[in-house]
Parts: structure tokens; sequence; C-alpha cells
């Protein structure tokens, strides 16, 4: 099916490409972000729909307020690097991967990872390469079950969404401390974590 020619619509002084038939789908007006918070709309805009090119996700106008975004549900591997301050920790393989998802600016990491071989890890125990970058600030938290540290007593695991990575830490006498020196060669971490993305 041939498409038809693009309408020119002015959305509040704005020119802009409008609804116009492609094949068996539409076009909606494509705004930015910049100008699609500039336009200055009423109650009697409501039903309002554009598509922001710097989101590239598509709004509606409910009115009083932009709602949010529709967008599409998508997943990926996600490959984590575990990285202590000093030392190395290499994974298995087997169990190197995870799997993110990401609906709207909601990110989900989860895992299950099998330590393979360590060479002396101390401090912090980062698990790098998320497959977003949080959004600065708004730091989260991430679930951690762990087994097979070096000490027996390790037992409280938490971790933080901070940066480019999880931080892991473990609870003893009241305070964070930082994992990677009770990491061994057979340590299992099952880790799901949710943050906000730009």
């Amino acid at each position: 099916m041939a498409a038809a020619n693009l309408i020119q619509t002015s959305i509040s002084g704005r020119t802009s490409n409008a609804l116009a038939a492609q094949g068996d789908g539409i076009i909606l007006p494509k705004l930015s972000t910049t100008d699609r918070l500039s336009l200055s709309l009423t109650t009697g805009d409501a039903g309002l729909m554009v598509y922001d090119t710097t989101a590239t996700v598509v709004y509606t106008w409910s009115g009083t307020a932009w709602l949010g975004a529709v967008v599409a549900y998508t997943q990926g591997i996600w490959s984590p690097t575990f990285t202590a301050t000093t030392g190395t920790i290499t994974l298995n393989p087997a169990n190197a991967t995870g799997l993110w998802s990401r609906i709207g600016n909601t990110v989900t990491v989860v895992g299950q990872f099998l330590v393979q071989s360590v060479s002396s890890p101390t401090g912090l125990l980062s698990l790098t390469n998320l497959p977003f970058a949080p959004v600065a600030g708004f730091e989260s938290s991430a679930a951690i079950a762990g087994s097979g540290f070096s000490a027996g007593a390790i037992t409280s695991i938490v971790g933080t969404i901070t940066g480019t990575a999880i931080q892991c830490y473990h609870y003893q006498n009241g305070n964070l401390n930082p994992l990677a020196v009770h990491i061994i060669a057979g340590s299992q971490l099952y880790i799901s974590g949710t943050y906000i993305t730009t």
C-alpha cells in the first residue's frame, strides 16, 4: 500500500508533520521534549497525542498533564563483571550472565552467578555493566542472596545500585562492610534489582 502524503499542522504555533497514513499505520505529530513541554495546552486539548523525538515515545495530554509514555517492553542479556577493589573474581562461564528488562524508564536486572576462581579479592564488590545508567542522585537497592562465602556468619547481604554498578555489602555489627574479601571459589550470588534510568 502506498503511503499518503504528510499533512502539515500547527500546534501552538509550531509546524509539525501530522497524522498521515503509512501502509497500515499512522504518523503522529513529532516534537522534542522541550517543545512538547513548552506547549500552552488547556483542558480542551485533552486527547492530544505527540511523538516525543527526544524520549522516542508517545505522550498523551490528559487536559491537565502529560500522561506516562506509551512504551514497549524490551529485554536482553546482562553480563556483569565482578570487580573487587583489589584482586580478581572470575565467574563460571555457565553462570556468568543474567537478564535485564525495561518498561519505560524502569529497568530490572536479575541473575544467578557462580564464582569459578579468585585472586585475593578485597574491598568493595561491584557488579558492573548495568544495561542502562541509573538516574544520578536516585540510588536504588538490590536484593542479594548468597552462599559459599569464606566466613559462615556472612549471611545478611545487601546491594545498592549507584553510578554504573551494583555495590555489594554485608551487615556485621550494625555496619555495612565490603563483601569482596569473603568471595571464594564456589561462592554463589542471586541478584535482583530495579532502578530508574533516563
